[in-house]
């Protein structure tokens, strides 16, 4: 008994020596180091929809050059620009309804909103100021500018007729000019639209369908199937664009993700691990993962190659960060080095992507000699 009041007292007197010293010299044990471990490292938050946890910040997506952020918000119906580096509110424009997708031209110079009141508004990146209305027939729901070009696309709700079917179409628009060149009957509501990176292609996702288009003559070239009915929130074609990734639910079952060989249309995998209604899934740049987020306070990533790998319930979860509350919308940069979420607490949130490759920084110092080296030459 003595002697463990002894080692008690001990144990005491060391831990009071530590706080000392670290309160005299102004130093402290050093973090174990992380190592190449894959994860996901806040930067900052900002408030997008003033309103706050009432309110809900649809989308929010990266300018071509990874500086700047857009986001459109659901209730305060606001379109706000924001610096990455440091989280600063550049300008502050109001739709009269719903913001549901925002989205920037490839060069950068405009951004594009889409609202429930039937309209696209484009501005200016620089200033905020409107330069063209697009007006539709129903509110939209889905909005992507090509990645190379200067198209626009944009998606309508269905609207049920009598009682047909629902009926919903995807609209394209030659920017900045504003000029309307085709009408897709996609056949429901659309939630999301993704062109492929070479914009050869162009993914729809919505309630019930997902469909591929050839954008040089808008012909129909695929549409991907499920065995049952799923209303698809998401989709996106992976990086060199032989796969297509969508999350969706059915009418018994939140938080499905699948695969597919788009040009076959064979799913390659459907999995599903946390039961809740997935918002948003984007694919990065690297192509080696994929990352969705939704109404789980998590953002959840995955390695491509273990989804391939094993089988659906035994698919590893490489990483998942806690960013608090749902999630409606996520967005990598162009080379993936951060990402951004857009929140139903009203929150837009920067992340640091911090991978698993052990010589990035030894290939860097390579890529920036090789550099100094042309220089010089």
């Amino acid at each position: 008994m003595k002697g463990n009041k002894l080692l008690h007292k001990t144990s005491i007197v060391a831990v009071l020596f530590t706080v000392l010293i670290t309160a005299f010299t102004g130093t402290t044990q050093a973090q174990p180091p992380l190592g190449y471990q894959l994860r996901l490292e806040p930067v900052w938050s900002r408030v997008a929809d003033a309103l706050g946890e009432p309110g809900s910040v649809e989308s929010a997506e990266f300018s071509p050059d990874g500086k700047y952020i857009v986001s459109g918000t659901k209730y305060d119906h606001s379109v706000v620009m924001w610096r990455t580096s440091d989280g600063t509110e550049l300008w502050r424009q109001y739709a009269k309804q719903e913001v549901e997708r925002v989205g920037w031209s490839a060069d950068g110079k405009y951004v594009a909103a889409a609202s429930e009141d039937f309209l696209v508004t484009v501005y200016e990146s620089k200033t905020g100021k409107v330069v063209k209305t697009l007006k539709h027939t129903q509110g939209i729901d889905g909005l992507t500018w090509s990645n190379k070009g200067s198209l626009l696309a944009t998606g309508e709700e269905g609207a049920q007729g009598g009682t047909g079917p629902s009926k919903g179409v995807i609209r394209i628009f030659s920017m900045p000019a504003g000029n309307g060149i085709k009408v897709l009957d996609f056949g429901s509501t659309t939630n999301e639209l993704f062109f492929s990176n070479d914009d050869q292609y162009l993914l729809a996702v919505g309630h019930g369908n997902i469909k591929i288009y050839k954008v040089a003559d808008w012909s129909l070239v695929q549409t991907l199937k499920t065995d049952y009915y799923v209303t698809f929130t998401s989709g996106v074609f992976s990086p060199d664009a032989q796969y297509v990734a969508a999350v969706g639910s059915s009418k018994d079952v939140r938080g499905n993700i699948f695969v597919w060989e788009w040009k076959t249309g064979k799913p390659v995998k459907h999995f599903n691990h946390t039961g809740k209604k997935i918002e948003s899934v984007t694919w990065h740049p690297n192509g080696r993962y994929i990352a969705h987020a939704g109404h789980d306070p998590y953002i959840y990533i995955y390695r491509v190659a273990d989804i391939f790998r094993y089988g659906n319930d035994a698919i590893p979860v490489a990483h998942k960060a806690w960013a608090g509350d749902h999630a409606e919308y996520i967005d990598f940069n162009a080379d993936g080095s951060f990402l951004v979420s857009a929140h139903q607490n009203g929150l837009i949130k920067l992340w640091v992507w911090m991978g698993e490759e052990s010589d990035l920084n030894a290939t860097r110092h390579q890529w920036i000699l090789k550099q100094q080296t042309d220089a010089g030459n």
